[in-house]
Protein backbone atom coordinates (compact mmCIF):
# COMPACT_ATOMS: atom_id res chain seq x y z
CA UNK A 1 0.00 0.00 0.00
CA UNK A 2 1.36 3.44 -0.94
CA UNK A 3 0.88 6.53 1.16
CA UNK A 4 0.93 10.17 0.17
CA UNK A 5 2.29 11.90 3.27
CA UNK A 6 1.58 15.36 1.88
CA UNK A 7 -2.05 14.46 1.27
CA UNK A 8 -2.51 12.85 4.68
CA UNK A 9 -0.93 15.75 6.55
CA UNK A 10 -2.87 18.31 4.51
CA UNK A 11 -6.10 16.60 5.51
CA UNK A 12 -4.99 16.43 9.11
CA UNK A 13 -3.96 20.09 9.08
CA UNK A 14 -7.29 21.23 7.60
CA UNK A 15 -9.22 19.17 10.14
CA UNK A 16 -7.29 20.59 13.06
CA UNK A 17 -7.73 24.16 11.87
CA UNK A 18 -11.48 23.66 12.00
CA UNK A 19 -11.29 23.14 15.76
CA UNK A 20 -12.23 26.16 17.83
CA UNK A 21 -9.60 25.57 20.52
CA UNK A 22 -6.30 24.15 19.30
CA UNK A 23 -3.23 24.25 21.57
CA UNK A 24 -0.60 26.57 20.10
CA UNK A 25 2.18 24.04 20.64
CA UNK A 26 0.30 21.50 18.55
CA UNK A 27 -0.30 24.02 15.76
CA UNK A 28 3.36 25.02 15.68
CA UNK A 29 4.58 21.41 15.56
CA UNK A 30 2.20 20.48 12.77
CA UNK A 31 3.13 23.59 10.77
CA UNK A 32 6.86 22.85 11.20
CA UNK A 33 6.40 19.30 9.98
CA UNK A 34 4.32 20.45 7.05
CA UNK A 35 6.97 23.01 6.06
CA UNK A 36 9.60 20.24 6.05
CA UNK A 37 7.50 18.31 3.56
CA UNK A 38 6.84 21.38 1.41
CA UNK A 39 10.51 22.36 1.28
CA UNK A 40 11.79 18.93 0.21
CA UNK A 41 11.46 17.50 -3.32
CA UNK A 42 9.92 14.03 -3.81
CA UNK A 43 11.71 11.56 -1.57
CA UNK A 44 13.30 8.54 -3.11
CA UNK A 45 15.96 7.56 -0.61
CA UNK A 46 15.07 5.60 2.49
CA UNK A 47 17.31 7.68 4.75
CA UNK A 48 15.59 10.94 3.82
CA UNK A 49 12.18 9.35 4.15
CA UNK A 50 13.11 8.09 7.62
CA UNK A 51 14.01 11.64 8.67
CA UNK A 52 10.67 12.99 7.54
CA UNK A 53 8.80 10.17 9.22
CA UNK A 54 10.55 10.99 12.49
CA UNK A 55 9.15 14.51 12.20
CA UNK A 56 5.70 13.14 11.46
CA UNK A 57 5.94 10.81 14.45
CA UNK A 58 7.00 13.68 16.69
CA UNK A 59 3.97 15.68 15.58
CA UNK A 60 1.68 12.71 16.07
CA UNK A 61 2.90 12.10 19.59
CA UNK A 62 2.45 15.73 20.51
CA UNK A 63 -1.02 15.84 19.03
CA UNK A 64 -2.08 12.68 20.85
CA UNK A 65 -0.46 13.81 24.07
CA UNK A 66 -2.35 17.09 23.98
CA UNK A 67 -5.66 15.27 24.35
CA UNK A 68 -6.92 16.73 21.05
CA UNK A 69 -7.66 14.19 18.35
CA UNK A 70 -10.77 14.10 16.18
CA UNK A 71 -12.06 11.07 14.24
CA UNK A 72 -10.82 12.48 10.93
CA UNK A 73 -7.44 13.31 12.44
CA UNK A 74 -7.19 9.81 13.93
CA UNK A 75 -7.94 8.24 10.55
CA UNK A 76 -5.31 10.43 8.86
CA UNK A 77 -2.67 9.42 11.41
CA UNK A 78 -3.70 5.78 11.13
CA UNK A 79 -2.89 5.77 7.41
CA UNK A 80 0.65 7.14 7.84
CA UNK A 81 3.39 4.49 8.12
CA UNK A 82 4.96 3.99 11.59
CA UNK A 83 1.96 5.64 13.28
CA UNK A 84 -0.53 3.43 11.40
CA UNK A 85 -2.01 0.10 12.40
CA UNK A 86 0.09 -2.96 11.54
CA UNK A 87 -3.15 -4.92 11.24
CA UNK A 88 -4.42 -2.42 8.68
CA UNK A 89 -1.16 -2.21 6.75
CA UNK A 90 0.14 -5.78 6.92
CA UNK A 91 -2.59 -8.05 8.30
CA UNK A 92 -4.76 -10.48 6.37
CA UNK A 93 -8.04 -9.18 4.94
CA UNK A 94 -9.92 -10.12 8.11
CA UNK A 95 -7.56 -8.08 10.31
CA UNK A 96 -7.77 -5.16 7.91
CA UNK A 97 -11.56 -5.29 8.11
CA UNK A 98 -11.41 -5.56 11.90
CA UNK A 99 -9.15 -2.51 12.06
CA UNK A 100 -11.46 -0.47 9.81
CA UNK A 101 -14.51 -1.46 11.85
CA UNK A 102 -12.95 -0.59 15.20
CA UNK A 103 -12.75 -4.22 16.37
CA UNK A 104 -9.10 -4.00 17.45
CA UNK A 105 -7.62 -2.97 20.80
CA UNK A 106 -4.58 -0.73 21.32
CA UNK A 107 -2.59 -2.50 24.02
CA UNK A 108 0.83 -0.81 24.23
CA UNK A 109 2.37 -3.09 26.84
CA UNK A 110 6.17 -3.46 26.90
CA UNK A 111 8.53 -5.51 29.07
CA UNK A 112 12.35 -5.30 29.03
CA UNK A 113 14.80 -7.98 30.24
CA UNK A 114 18.57 -7.99 29.64
CA UNK A 115 18.37 -5.26 27.02
CA UNK A 116 15.61 -6.98 25.03
CA UNK A 117 12.14 -5.44 24.89
CA UNK A 118 8.98 -7.31 23.94
CA UNK A 119 5.91 -5.25 23.13
CA UNK A 120 2.29 -6.10 22.37
CA UNK A 121 0.70 -3.17 20.56
CA UNK A 122 -2.53 -4.32 18.88
CA UNK A 123 -4.93 -7.17 19.59
CA UNK A 124 -8.10 -8.50 17.98
CA UNK A 125 -10.46 -11.09 19.50
CA UNK A 126 -13.69 -11.95 17.70
CA UNK A 127 -14.58 -15.15 19.54
CA UNK A 128 -12.93 -17.28 16.83
CA UNK A 129 -9.33 -16.17 16.97
CA UNK A 130 -6.94 -13.96 18.89
CA UNK A 131 -4.39 -12.03 16.83
CA UNK A 132 -1.79 -9.72 18.33
CA UNK A 133 1.18 -7.68 17.15
CA UNK A 134 4.40 -8.74 18.90
CA UNK A 135 7.49 -6.54 18.48
CA UNK A 136 11.01 -7.42 19.63
CA UNK A 137 13.66 -4.71 20.07
CA UNK A 138 17.26 -5.23 21.24
CA UNK A 139 19.99 -2.90 22.45
CA UNK A 140 22.46 -4.31 19.91
CA UNK A 141 20.31 -2.89 17.12
CA UNK A 142 19.81 -6.23 15.35
CA UNK A 143 16.12 -6.19 16.28
CA UNK A 144 15.30 -9.63 14.94
CA UNK A 145 11.63 -10.38 15.27
CA UNK A 146 10.50 -13.19 17.56
CA UNK A 147 9.64 -15.27 14.49
CA UNK A 148 13.10 -14.74 12.98
CA UNK A 149 14.77 -15.65 16.26
CA UNK A 150 12.58 -18.76 16.51
CA UNK A 151 13.71 -19.99 13.09
CA UNK A 152 17.32 -19.53 14.10
CA UNK A 153 16.73 -21.24 17.45
CA UNK A 154 15.14 -24.32 15.88
CA UNK A 155 18.13 -24.70 13.56
CA UNK A 156 20.36 -24.71 16.64
CA UNK A 157 18.20 -27.30 18.39
CA UNK A 158 16.84 -24.78 20.88
CA UNK A 159 13.25 -23.72 21.42
CA UNK A 160 11.56 -20.34 21.62
CA UNK A 161 7.96 -20.46 22.69
CA UNK A 162 4.80 -18.73 23.83
CA UNK A 163 2.33 -20.03 26.41
CA UNK A 164 -1.16 -18.62 26.77
CA UNK A 165 -3.52 -18.40 29.76
CA UNK A 166 -7.16 -17.40 30.18
CA UNK A 167 -7.95 -16.04 33.66
CA UNK A 168 -4.87 -17.84 34.96
CA UNK A 169 -5.61 -21.25 33.42
CA UNK A 170 -3.22 -22.40 30.71
CA UNK A 171 -4.78 -22.97 27.31
CA UNK A 172 -4.04 -26.37 25.84
CA UNK A 173 -4.79 -28.49 22.77
CA UNK A 174 -4.25 -25.76 20.22
CA UNK A 175 -1.50 -24.30 18.09
CA UNK A 176 -0.50 -20.78 17.23
CA UNK A 177 1.00 -19.22 14.13
CA UNK A 178 3.52 -16.43 13.67
CA UNK A 179 3.43 -14.41 10.45
CA UNK A 180 6.02 -11.86 9.39
CA UNK A 181 5.15 -8.20 8.98
CA UNK A 182 6.29 -6.13 5.98
CA UNK A 183 9.26 -3.82 5.63
CA UNK A 184 7.48 -1.08 7.56
CA UNK A 185 7.93 -3.02 10.82
CA UNK A 186 10.57 -5.73 10.20
CA UNK A 187 10.99 -6.64 13.89
CA UNK A 188 7.26 -7.24 14.39
CA UNK A 189 5.17 -10.40 13.94
CA UNK A 190 1.45 -11.13 14.02
CA UNK A 191 0.74 -14.00 16.40
CA UNK A 192 -2.58 -15.83 15.94
CA UNK A 193 -4.26 -18.56 17.97
CA UNK A 194 -7.70 -20.12 17.89
CA UNK A 195 -8.53 -21.88 21.17
CA UNK A 196 -12.07 -23.07 21.84
CA UNK A 197 -14.48 -22.33 24.65
CA UNK A 198 -13.22 -18.91 25.68
CA UNK A 199 -15.63 -16.42 27.28
CA UNK A 200 -16.40 -13.03 25.74
CA UNK A 201 -14.23 -11.30 28.34
CA UNK A 202 -11.17 -12.63 30.15
CA UNK A 203 -7.62 -11.82 31.17
CA UNK A 204 -5.19 -13.14 28.57
CA UNK A 205 -1.84 -14.19 29.99
CA UNK A 206 1.03 -14.39 27.51
CA UNK A 207 4.37 -15.83 28.62
CA UNK A 208 7.16 -15.55 26.05
CA UNK A 209 10.38 -17.54 26.22
CA UNK A 210 13.23 -15.86 24.29
CA UNK A 211 16.37 -18.04 24.15
CA UNK A 212 18.61 -14.97 24.33
CA UNK A 213 17.09 -13.81 27.64
CA UNK A 214 17.17 -15.60 30.99
CA UNK A 215 13.81 -14.36 32.26
CA UNK A 216 10.46 -14.93 30.49
CA UNK A 217 8.32 -11.99 29.38
CA UNK A 218 4.93 -12.12 31.11
CA UNK A 219 1.98 -10.08 29.85
CA UNK A 220 -1.50 -9.78 31.32
CA UNK A 221 -3.96 -8.31 28.84
CA UNK A 222 -7.70 -7.67 29.31
CA UNK A 223 -9.51 -9.08 26.29
CA UNK A 224 -13.06 -8.57 25.06
CA UNK A 225 -14.93 -10.12 22.14
CA UNK A 226 -15.34 -7.31 19.61
CA UNK A 227 -17.56 -9.11 17.06
CA UNK A 228 -21.06 -7.65 17.24
CA UNK A 229 -22.02 -9.59 14.10
CA UNK A 230 -21.44 -13.31 14.64
CA UNK A 231 -23.17 -16.13 12.78
CA UNK A 232 -22.75 -19.78 13.80
CA UNK A 233 -23.74 -22.52 11.34
CA UNK A 234 -23.92 -26.24 12.01
CA UNK A 235 -24.69 -29.18 9.80
CA UNK A 236 -26.77 -32.06 11.13
CA UNK A 237 -25.44 -34.29 8.34
CA UNK A 238 -22.87 -37.02 8.82
CA UNK A 239 -21.00 -37.83 5.62
CA UNK A 240 -19.47 -41.30 5.26
CA UNK A 241 -16.99 -42.42 2.60
CA UNK A 242 -14.10 -44.91 2.64
CA UNK A 243 -14.59 -45.40 6.39
CA UNK A 244 -14.27 -41.65 6.97
CA UNK A 245 -17.20 -40.38 9.07
CA UNK A 246 -17.16 -36.59 8.84
CA UNK A 247 -19.29 -33.79 10.24
CA UNK A 248 -19.02 -30.02 10.48
CA UNK A 249 -19.16 -29.31 14.20
CA UNK A 250 -19.51 -25.58 13.58
CA UNK A 251 -18.89 -22.91 10.98
CA UNK A 252 -18.62 -19.42 12.47
CA UNK A 253 -18.63 -16.15 10.53
CA UNK A 254 -17.52 -12.77 11.90
CA UNK A 255 -16.35 -9.67 10.00
CA UNK A 256 -12.74 -10.73 10.74
CA UNK A 257 -12.73 -14.54 10.54
CA UNK A 258 -14.47 -17.59 9.19
CA UNK A 259 -13.76 -20.56 11.45
CA UNK A 260 -14.64 -24.15 10.61
CA UNK A 261 -14.38 -27.08 13.04
CA UNK A 262 -14.41 -30.54 11.44
CA UNK A 263 -14.70 -33.85 13.30
CA UNK A 264 -13.65 -37.18 11.74
CA UNK A 265 -14.14 -40.67 13.19
CA UNK A 266 -14.13 -44.27 11.99
CA UNK A 267 -16.62 -47.05 12.56
CA UNK A 268 -18.23 -47.28 16.00
CA UNK A 269 -15.79 -48.82 18.44
CA UNK A 270 -12.65 -48.11 16.43
CA UNK A 271 -9.87 -46.26 18.23
CA UNK A 272 -7.77 -43.70 16.35
CA UNK A 273 -4.99 -46.11 15.43
CA UNK A 274 -7.38 -48.70 13.98
CA UNK A 275 -9.39 -46.00 12.23
CA UNK A 276 -6.39 -44.35 10.57
CA UNK A 277 -5.01 -47.73 9.46
CA UNK A 278 -8.37 -48.56 7.84
CA UNK A 279 -8.46 -45.37 5.74
CA UNK A 280 -7.13 -45.75 2.15
CA UNK A 281 -3.64 -44.36 1.56
CA UNK A 282 -4.77 -41.64 -0.88
CA UNK A 283 -6.19 -39.70 2.07
CA UNK A 284 -3.00 -39.86 4.14
CA UNK A 285 0.47 -38.35 4.30
CA UNK A 286 2.99 -40.14 6.53
CA UNK A 287 0.14 -42.25 7.95
CA UNK A 288 -1.80 -39.19 9.01
CA UNK A 289 -5.13 -38.17 7.46
CA UNK A 290 -4.46 -35.09 5.36
CA UNK A 291 -7.70 -33.78 3.87
CA UNK A 292 -7.97 -30.10 2.99
CA UNK A 293 -11.06 -28.00 2.29
CA UNK A 294 -12.20 -25.33 -0.11
CA UNK A 295 -14.77 -22.92 1.33
CA UNK A 296 -16.87 -21.35 -1.42
CA UNK A 297 -19.73 -18.85 -1.36
CA UNK A 298 -22.77 -18.70 -3.66
CA UNK A 299 -20.79 -16.53 -6.11
CA UNK A 300 -18.13 -19.19 -6.56
CA UNK A 301 -15.51 -17.21 -4.62
CA UNK A 302 -12.98 -19.34 -2.73
CA UNK A 303 -11.98 -18.17 0.74
CA UNK A 304 -8.28 -17.77 1.52
CA UNK A 305 -6.95 -19.96 4.31
CA UNK A 306 -5.20 -18.21 7.21
CA UNK A 307 -4.35 -21.17 9.41
CA UNK A 308 -5.28 -24.62 10.66
CA UNK A 309 -4.62 -26.94 13.54
CA UNK A 310 -5.74 -30.39 14.55
CA UNK A 311 -5.31 -33.34 16.85
CA UNK A 312 -6.84 -36.57 18.06
CA UNK A 313 -8.44 -37.68 21.28
CA UNK A 314 -10.18 -40.97 22.05
CA UNK A 315 -11.67 -42.07 18.76
CA UNK A 316 -12.03 -38.63 17.13
CA UNK A 317 -9.83 -36.39 14.99
CA UNK A 318 -10.74 -32.71 15.35
CA UNK A 319 -9.51 -29.95 13.06
CA UNK A 320 -9.95 -26.17 13.23
CA UNK A 321 -9.54 -24.15 10.05
CA UNK A 322 -9.56 -20.36 9.69
CA UNK A 323 -10.27 -18.40 6.54
CA UNK A 324 -10.40 -14.76 5.55
CA UNK A 325 -14.01 -13.51 5.37
CA UNK A 326 -15.65 -12.93 2.01
CA UNK A 327 -16.05 -9.29 0.87
CA UNK A 328 -19.75 -9.51 1.75
CA UNK A 329 -21.56 -11.88 4.06
CA UNK A 330 -22.37 -15.06 2.09
CA UNK A 331 -25.84 -16.42 1.52
CA UNK A 332 -24.54 -19.97 1.50
CA UNK A 333 -21.33 -21.89 2.10
CA UNK A 334 -20.13 -24.96 0.20
CA UNK A 335 -17.34 -27.02 1.76
CA UNK A 336 -15.41 -29.15 -0.72
CA UNK A 337 -12.89 -31.60 0.79
CA UNK A 338 -9.95 -32.63 -1.37
CA UNK A 339 -6.52 -34.27 -1.29
CA UNK A 340 -3.42 -33.63 -3.37
CA UNK A 341 -2.05 -36.14 -5.84
CA UNK A 342 0.98 -35.15 -7.93
CA UNK A 343 0.26 -31.50 -7.13
CA UNK A 344 -3.33 -31.80 -8.40
CA UNK A 345 -6.45 -31.48 -6.29
CA UNK A 346 -8.67 -34.52 -6.16
CA UNK A 347 -12.06 -33.58 -4.74
CA UNK A 348 -14.13 -35.91 -2.58
CA UNK A 349 -17.75 -35.16 -3.55
CA UNK A 350 -19.07 -37.81 -1.15
CA UNK A 351 -17.86 -35.63 1.76
CA UNK A 352 -19.09 -32.28 0.42
CA UNK A 353 -21.29 -30.06 2.63
CA UNK A 354 -23.66 -27.22 1.76
CA UNK A 355 -24.63 -24.77 4.52
CA UNK A 356 -27.27 -22.04 4.03
CA UNK A 357 -26.59 -18.78 5.88
CA UNK A 358 -29.74 -17.44 7.48
CA UNK A 359 -30.20 -13.69 7.75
Amino acid sequence: MKYDLNHELEQAKDEMEEAQELPEAVRMRLNNTYQILENNPPIRKKRRLAGLLMAVVASGLLIIGSGFISPVMAEALKNIPIIGSIFLNDGDEGLKTASRQGMTMDIHQSITHDGTTMSVSELMYDGSRISMVLTRTTMDGKNESFGQLGSKASQQGEVNGIRFYADGEELGNFGYSISRVGDGAPNSDIVTLSPEGLPDEFALGVVIRDISVSEPFKFNIPVKNSAADRTVLKSDELKVHDNIHMDISSFTITPATMQMIVSITGKPGQDLKEFIQSVPSQYKVDEFINIEYEVINEKGEIAKSIGAMGGGSGSTLKFTYMYEPFPTKPKSITIKPYVYSSEHKIYIPELEFHLPVEE
